[in-house]
C-alpha cells in the first residue's frame, strides 16, 4: 500500500530549487499535492527573495505560511547577540583568521537551526493540533519536502524526529540545479535566483559583488556589521563575514577585479538538511 502521510509539507527556501519543486508540484508532476509550504523568514533576506515569494504564493494551488522565531537575524547579529538574546555571540558561521601560527577555523553556524528548522517545526506542530511540549501521537506522520537537487545530494539527511520524514522529490525527478533553472526558464520570463540571507557567510564571492552592485545600503550595512564583529566580539581569532579573512570591503574590492575568474561556488554543502541556498 502506497505511503500516506498525515500531512504532507514544502520546505520553501525562495531559491531555484524549491520555487521550482513547488510549482512542479503544483503541475501534478509528483504523487501526490502537499497541504502547504513554509518560508522561514530569517527577516534579512534581500528584496528579491521577498518580491518572488508574493509572485509565488499566487501560483501555487496550496496555501504558503510564512513563519519565524520571533526575532531578527539582522538585528541579532548587529547587536552581537544570539536567537536567544545572549550577548557577544552570533549564530552564524563566522570565518576565523588565526593567531600567527595558528590554524584558521570557522564558527559554528546555528542560524538555520534556530532561524529556520525550528519555526518549521513550531508550525507543523501547529498544523497538527498539538500544544507546546505535547507529544506527537503515535501513528502521526509528516513527509517534509526539501528542495536538494542531485548535484547537492551529499545534504540529504534522516530526520531528527521519528514522526517526520524527509523526502527529496528533485533528486527521485533526477534533477540538478541547472535542470531547475532550466525548466523555469522555459516557462517564465521572470528572473530566479538563490535564497540566502544577505550577509550569509556561506554565499559565494561572486553573490558578494551582485549585493554590492545591487544593494549598495544593504552591502554597506553588511561592511559595519563586519566590523562590529571584530570589535565586540570576544574571540580568541579574529570573525570575518567573508571566506578571504579580510575586511568586506577590501575583499569584495578584491573579487570585483577577479570576477568570473573565481568565485562561483557557495558553501551551502555544509548546511544541514537543506533549508537554506534552496
Amino acid at each position: 500500500m502506497a505511503f500516506s502521510p498525515t500531512l504532507t509539507v514544502l520546505s520553501l527556501g525562495g531559491g531555484v530549487q524549491s520555487s521550482v519543486m513547488a510549482l512542479m508540484a503544483g503541475q501534478g508532476a509528483f504523487d501526490r499535492l502537499p497541504d502547504c509550504a513554509i518560508f522561514a523568514d530569517t527577516r534579512w533576506e534581500p528584496p528579491s527573495v521577498y518580491e518572488h515569494l508574493e509572485w509565488l504564493e499566487r501560483q501555487l494551488r496550496f496555501p504558503l505560511y510564512v513563519v519565524d522565531n520571533g526575532r531578527s537575524l539582522r538585528e541579532d547579529v548587529k547587536a552581537l547577540t544570539n536567537h536567544s538574546g545572549s550577548r557577544n555571540y552570533v549564530d552564524i558561521p563566522v570565518f576565523l583568521k588565526g593567531n600567527e601560527g595558528e590554524e584558521d577555523g570557522i564558527g559554528r553556524r546555528q542560524c538555520t537551526d534556530n532561524y529556520k528548522i525550528r519555526p518549521i517545526r513550531r508550525r507543523i506542530r501547529e498544523l497538527l493540533g498539538l500544544k507546546p511540549r505535547q507529544q506527537v501521537p503515535n501513528g502521526t506522520t509528516v513527509e517534509l519536502w526539501l528542495g536538494i537537487s542531485t548535484d547537492e545530494a551529499i545534504r540529504m539527511r534522516t530526520s531528527r524526529d521519528r514522526w517526520m520524514v524527509n523526502r527529496y522529490p528533485l533528486i527521485e525527478a533526477g534533477m540538478s540545479r541547472k535542470d531547475c533553472a532550466d525548466w523555469w526558464a522555459a516557462r517564465y520570463d521572470r528572473p530566479l535566483e538563490r535564497s540566502a540571507c544577505v550577509a550569509c557567510p556561506f554565499q559565494s564571492r561572486k553573490r558578494w559583488v551582485e549585493t554590492k552592485r545591487r544593494w549598495p545600503e544593504l552591502f554597506a550595512e553588511a561592511v559595519e556589521i563586519d566590523a562590529r564583529l571584530r570589535d565586540g566580539l570576544a574571540l580568541d581569532k579574529t570573525p570575518y563575514l567573508h571566506s578571504l579573512r579580510m575586511p568586506l570591503a577590501q575583499a569584495v574590492a578584491h573579487d570585483e577585479a577577479e570576477l568570473g575568474a573565481d568565485g562561483q561556488r557557495d558553501g551551502f554543502g555544509n548546511e544541514c538538511e537543506g533549508h537554506c541556498g534552496v
